[in-house]
């Protein structure tokens, strides 16, 4: 299915520094007016500098020029958070708001296709929004603080920058999850890294969390 207005909903979020603006992962408009979501691992709870880039196309199917490195961004402020299921809402002047309807892992099945939206290596300042279809791998409940929450497993591997993309169902144009990141095996910390990158996480076993949350915080 081509998502030919999915460029207005989807978004990178950035950080203003003195050396320009640093690329930190995805967000995506709900609908609520001026209302995004995005994991919260990407902010780190810190909204100073924090905006949201707007795409230079009107359209997903137009050519993005990786050379042009200008951006017209807003400011954005964190809402709210909930560390438990990595969710962070954030919030923007303008009262811009998204058609996709939010749903959540339950209207997904295993095997079923998914579509997701991102900017993978945007820690990189690659600016493309790209699409990637894939199929749900599992149903999981991940235990954080003795609470489980509902996760998809995607058949993919996921990239930095790609936390906070929306997990997008074609057939209804609803959003059934958010990706987090790629699973890590526990107990790994002091290993080595490449690139920034931890080998183990190079796998195709990328977590998505439920949209329900993100829906339960706006309610």
């Amino acid at each position: 299915m081509f998502f030919t207005d999915i460029s207005y909903v989807v978004h990178p979020v950035g950080r203003i520094t003195p050396n320009g603006i640093t690329l930190l992962g995805t967000a995506f408009f709900i609908n609520k007016p001026g209302l995004l979501a995005t994991a919260a691992h990407v902010v780190d709870n810190n909204d100073n500098g924090l905006v949201i880039i707007m795409n230079k196309v009107n359209s997903i199917q137009d050519y993005q020029d990786t050379s042009d490195t200008q951006v017209n961004c807003i400011p954005a402020k964190i809402k709210e958070i909930n560390p438990l299921y990595d969710v962070c809402l954030l919030e923007i002047p303008q009262k811009t708001q998204s058609t996709f309807t939010l749903s959540s892992t339950d209207s997904v099945h295993v095997g079923e296709n998914i579509s997701l939206f991102g900017y993978p290596h945007c820690d990189h300042g690659r600016m493309v929004l790209t699409q990637q279809n894939t199929s749900v791998g599992a149903n999981i409940l991940i235990d954080s603080s003795r609470i489980k929450a509902k996760n998809i497993v995607l058949n993919i591997q996921s990239r930095p920058g790609q936390s906070g993309s929306p997990i997008v169902i074609p057939e209804s144009r609803s959003i059934a999850a958010m990706l987090i990141g790629s699973y890590a095996p526990a107990g790994t910390h002091g290993g080595i890294s490449i690139g920034g990158i931890d080998p183990q996480t190079l796998h195709q076993t990328t977590h998505a969390i439920s949209a329900t949350y993100i829906k339960e915080m706006t309610e």
